[in-house]
This record gives C-alpha cells, sequence and structure tokens, in this order.
C-alpha cells in the first residue's frame, strides 16, 4: 500500500516539473522575441531621400555642411560681421552697421579693402568649416571671404575661401572642409572680407566657424539640435 502511494506521489511531482519546466521555456522564447523586435527597429535604415535638417540656418540650402556628418565637428564659434576692422590703415575707408548693427558694408573707399579680424579657438581644436552670412543684392559683384593661417613670419601657409552668391538678399555660403588643427606655438589666424562693393547692397552679416574641441575638452558653446 505504501508503496503505491509513494509511486503515485513521484509520477505527479514528476509531471508538476514538466509541465513547470515546458512554461518557463516559453515564456523565455516569448521574452528574447520582444527583445529581439524592438532592438531591430530601432536600428531601422533612413529612408532614401530623407535627410536629417542640421545644421538648421537654412535646410534647403545646397551646402557642404547640408551633407556633412555630424560626427566631424561639436562646437561653433559665431561672429558678427559688424566685428570686422580694415587689414590697412587706408584714408578715405569708411564704413557703417546695418542690419540692426550686426551687418556691415563700406561706404567709401576701395572695393578691394580686406577687412578681418583674429580668431581664437581652444588649442587643439580642428576647424572644418566657414560659413558666411551676407546680404547680396548686387547684380555685379559677389563679395569674398576666407579663412587664413599665418606662419610666424606673416607669410600665408594656407587659405580656405567662400563667396556670396547671386543677388536675392539674404543668404550664406560656407568653405569646403578644412580640417586645420589650431596650433598657436606656430601660427595664428584669421577671417578676412573683401567687399568687391560699395554701399548698402554689399553687406557681411556674420561668420560661424565649425569645429571638434580637442579629445576630453568640455569647451562650449558646444552644438545642440535646434540651434
Amino acid at each position: 500500500m505504501k508503496r503505491n502511494i509513494f509511486l503515485v506521489a513521484a509520477i505527479t511531482l514528476g509531471v508538476g516539473l514538466t509541465v513547470i519546466l515546458l512554461n518557463g521555456i516559453g515564456w523565455a522564447q516569448n521574452s528574447t522575441g520582444d527583445h529581439q523586435i524592438s532592438s531591430s527597429t530601432s536600428s531601422a535604415p533612413i529612408p532614401e531621400g530623407v535627410q536629417i535638417q542640421f545644421p538648421p540656418d537654412r535646410p534647403t540650402e545646397v551646402d557642404p555642411l547640408d551633407n556633412a556628418e555630424r560626427a566631424s565637428f561639436n562646437a561653433s564659434l559665431r561672429i558678427a560681421g559688424s566685428a570686422l576692422k580694415p587689414r590697412e590703415n587706408t584714408s578715405g575707408t569708411l564704413w557703417t552697421g546695418a542690419g540692426g548693427g550686426g551687418c556691415m558694408y563700406v561706404t567709401a573707399g576701395s572695393t578691394y579693402g580686406v577687412f578681418n579680424l583674429p580668431l581664437y579657438l581652444p588649442q587643439g581644436s580642428t576647424i572644418k568649416y566657414l560659413r558666411m552670412y551676407y546680404s547680396d543684392t548686387n547684380v555685379t559683384n559677389d563679395s569674398q571671404a576666407w579663412f587664413t593661417i599665418y606662419d610666424l613670419y606673416g607669410d600665408i601657409v594656407a587659405e580656405y575661401p567662400v563667396s556670396s552668391i547671386g543677388n536675392t538678399g539674404n543668404g550664406y555660403a560656407t568653405t569646403d572642409e578644412i580640417t586645420e588643427t589650431i596650433n598657436y606655438e606656430s601660427y595664428s589666424y584669421t577671417v578676412n572680407w573683401r567687399p568687391n562693393e560699395l554701399g548698402s547692397d554689399m553687406q557681411v552679416c556674420g561668420f560661424r566657424i565649425y569645429y571638434q574641441t580637442p579629445p576630453g575638452s568640455t569647451y562650449l558653446p558646444l552644438i545642440e539640435k535646434g540651434e
């Protein structure tokens, strides 16, 4: 009698363990499947023709930066056009502010006179692009700007030019990729602008320098989405 009771108990325990084991396997499979579905949707490719609009200044403009990898730069510096000053002390050169004070144009003097200012970024930063903002309604000429690197004796080491485009008013233009590492021990750096025209139909309104901060640097301002 006792033997039969023991046999029934053993069979019942075995069946119970089998049911628990099967349910556990099914639950684990379902959990793994949910996790796989979640991870696969997060890496879905961007549909062809859809681009992240960054930087957002004028995302419909055809420009080298429109297709640039954001990972190539993480910070930027803005400069108002009215901050530029004449490079040469030429008699008769006159200029004035415009656009609320941030833009500038030349009213008298040579159309080929150069205005510039020094550029100060953290040592070891890598400059990637120079963008010029302008107001150009002149039907004949375009203004010019360039990022220049000088050696210790004032000779040009490298220049990266950009020009205003068309005559439709407000716009911007960007250099090709630069990839120059800031080294103040050997070089100095400036932003230059030449109007090629006198009057308010040729204004420089500002510059934006896109760059990569040195490794480990916490220098601000960092670029955030929506700026």
